[in-house]
């Protein structure tokens, strides 16, 4: 049995929680525009300040994009790495949301058991069932 990790996204063995889904579909929309990765968190972090304040997608949108001219707050290890994973995912591979998570959440099993990024990402095609 795996060992799992004691942080988030992959601290179980069952997969990312909703939030980190969420999360990692924010950072995505912010790097489908071409944007470095600290703004990407910044995306994702200021969707979801509006989200949790009940504010609709449209604002969420708005405040996405106004966040990524400012530094991120902090972000876990493993939330960058889901985060990276599921981009390459939707992004270069051109996978679906779903896919893209199977694809990160294989990735990162691996990478968990002391596989190479190579090994990763081969995980990932077949968790994604491309392989």
């Amino acid at each position: 049995m795996e060992q799992a990790r004691k942080s988030a996204p992959h601290a179980k063995v069952e997969g990312p929680t909703a939030e980190d889904r969420s999360y990692a579909e924010w950072f995505a929309w912010a790097k489908r525009g071409g944007a470095p990765a600290s703004a990407c968190h910044a995306a994702a972090q200021g969707a979801f300040r509006a989200l949790s304040g009940g504010k609709d997608v449209a604002t969420a949108v708005q405040w996405a994009t106004a966040a990524m001219s400012r530094p991120p707050e902090s972000v876990s290890q493993a939330r960058q790495s889901y985060c990276a994973w599921f981009a390459l995912a939707n992004i270069d591979l051109n996978l679906d949301q779903h896919r893209a998570h199977l694809f990160a959440h294989g990735a990162i099993l691996a990478l968990d058991a002391g596989q190479d990024a190579s090994a990763a990402h081969a995980a990932g095609l077949v968790a994604a069932g491309i392989r």
